[in-house]
């Protein structure tokens, strides 16, 4: 007998409930007896993403999470809305409703859509705008990437007559979050690079030290590589429907250029974009130490756009405010906002010293070194490091790795700074599941664009083949650059 979507619906919510207070009732299996009750309440909100929806499993887990002995429900949540990822996504979700309220997404996206190379070759299209994405990722900070690339995808998608729930605007759409993600791999200043580059530095008394220039050169073509690859995966394994793109005539084209036109409307908010994105590059350009850039870098993320919709508040056009936080507050996915929210505290929680975490990913990672040919024991550990990403902050995981790492290769003779660089760019591919990243996570909340099939779909194929291109061209790479 068939059961109803009710009685599905209500199946759902008692596993939930059972995986978030029951699951920290079996014996421990490696964990401390809180590290059990943590890990529950982080397998109930992954099962709650998955089957039933985002916000009110978000709410039970920060409130579950309050009662393992991690810290009191209210610290939880203060924790969890206090955390500068979430307040700046609120900020940031205000502003991008602002640019499509003020038009300058239709101009962007019509200005993007109506190149004439893009007249009938829809991958051609669909690789501009992954490219695009690495590259201003990695400019810049992905988050806002992500969230003003979707949104500039949404006036294209609707001009062009693709709908919600369409194939190619999933699987292009979680995308742009993919190769966002990817984009940290070669960033030797942010993501697991940076703090796993001090760990290194740190444990080796300064001996082992990785440049920027040797990550950026060894991680560089697998990012680029890994790009082209999933445009393939799109073409040839998801296999959508690009019809309408492939029928964008020149004609169709000129006839956009020819209607393009930045009004003072739109003219504004592409200068609020310009100062933002400005504010957020020139710390990373400007001479390290110098004032410009010490004053620079007080303007992190939340701050910048907190400014900025300030700033657009008191300007007037025509006697009204340009900005109306009211008006642009419907751009809010709550769905976004308590994923993150919950994301955060979880995260934490499962790698404090107090959940026994680290000692047993230690003692899984070190017995791979028992023997056997070092460079195939390498490989599976870069795959071991990149699983367990899926279920712990890729920082932690870092952080747990590197102590490993140099003892090993201590008593091995490998080179520690080739070895620990490999494990930062497998550790920085991870984003097959909702926890695995921050910003890989937004396709898993675009559930109107995307749907959580769909995401796990995109998410793990390009978690293999970021972690292939890892393996097939950063290992050889490294062999040439550094040596092992």
């Amino acid at each position: 007998m068939k059961s109803e979507p009710g009685s599905k619906f209500c199946l759902h919510v008692v596993i939930f409930l059972a995986l978030t207070f029951c699951f920290g009732l079996l014996p421990p299996c490696g964990l401390t007896e809180k590290g059990m009750k943590i890990l529950g309440v982080f397998v109930g909100m992954l099962y709650g993403w998955t089957f039933i929806s985002f916000s009110w499993p978000s709410m039970i887990c920060l409130v579950a999470l309050g009662f393992t002995g991690y810290a009191t429900p209210t610290a939880v949540i203060a924790e969890a809305f206090s955390n500068a990822a979430v307040l700046f996504t609120i900020f940031v979700l205000v502003f991008t409703a602002y640019c499509n309220e003020s038009g300058l997404n239709a101009v962007l996206a019509k200005w993007f859509l109506s190149r004439s190379v893009f007249a009938g070759r829809p991958w051609l299209f669909t690789a501009s705008v992954l490219f695009g994405s690495l590259v201003i990722s990695f400019l810049i900070d992905p988050v806002p990437v992500v969230f003003l690339l979707s949104g500039i995808l949404y006036t294209i998608f609707d001009d062009i007559g693709m709908e919600r729930g369409e194939k190619y605007p999933a699987y292009l759409l979680a995308g742009v979050c993919i190769i966002a993600c990817i984009s940290f791999v070669c960033k030797p200043w942010a993501g697991q690079n940076l703090p796993g580059i001090i760990a290194l530095a740190k444990i080796s008394g300064g001996t082992a030290v990785i440049d920027n220039v040797t990550l950026i050169l060894v991680a560089a073509p697998a990012c680029v590589a890994s790009v082209l690859l999933y445009v393939l995966a799109i073409r040839f394994i998801f296999r959508p429907d690009v019809g309408k793109l492939a029928n964008l005539s020149p004609e169709y084209l000129a006839k956009l250029r020819s209607g393009l036109r930045l009004g003072r409307k739109e003219g504004i908010a592409a200068l609020a974009l310009t100062v933002f994105l400005a504010l957020m590059l020139l710390p990373n350009l400007l001479p390290a130490g110098s004032g410009a850039a010490e004053f620079l870098g007080q303007f992190t993320m939340t701050v910048a756009i907190v400014l900025i919709l300030g700033l657009l508040s008191v300007v007037r056009l025509d006697g009204r405010p340009v900005f109306d936080y009211q008006a642009c507050a419907h751009g809010i996915n709550w769905n976004v906002v308590w994923m993150l929210a919950c994301s955060m505290p979880v995260s934490s929680a499962m790698s404090s010293p107090d959940a026994g975490l680290a000692p047993l990913i230690n003692n899984m990672l070190g017995s791979l070194f028992s023997g056997g040919n070092f460079i195939l024991v390498m490989i599976f550990f870069l795959i071991c490091v990149n699983v367990a990403t899926q279920f712990a902050h890729n920082v932690t995981i870092i952080l747990v790795a590197v102590p490993i790492i140099w003892n090993l290769c201590q008593s091995t003779g490998l080179d520690a700074e080739a070895f620990s660089l490999l494990v930062f760019l497998a550790a920085g591919v991870s984003f097959a599941t909702p926890a695995a990243s921050t910003i890989g996570a937004l396709s898993f909340a675009n559930g109107e664009w995307i749907g959580m099939r769909r995401a796990f779909e995109a998410g793990i194929v390009g978690n293999i083949i970021g972690l292939f291109c890892i393996i097939a061209i950063s290992l050889p790479l490294v062999l040439l650059v550094v040596g092992i």
